[in-house]
């Protein structure tokens, strides 16, 4: 059985990196076992249109994702 997981995107300014993060978009991210999510996440990232990512993290409820804002 697959594990499916929401993924909390929160966007990190390039120009102000120690500002406080701004809420991004939720994705789903689907793995056969708990160890594929984090490189699932990683490409459900990319594939969103957010190459670089900072931080990845699990937790209670699903994962969670600091990354650089493309715009």
């Amino acid at each position: 059985m697959p594990h499916r997981h929401d993924l909390k995107v929160f966007l990190l300014s390039k120009d102000k990196p120690a500002g406080p993060p701004r809420p991004g978009p939720t994705l789903v991210v689907e793995a056969p076992t708990l160890d594929g999510l984090l490189p699932a996440a990683k490409r459900a990232l990319a594939d969103a249109g957010f190459p670089r990512d900072r931080a990845i993290s699990f937790t209670p409820t699903g994962l969670v994702a600091y990354v650089e804002d493309p715009a």
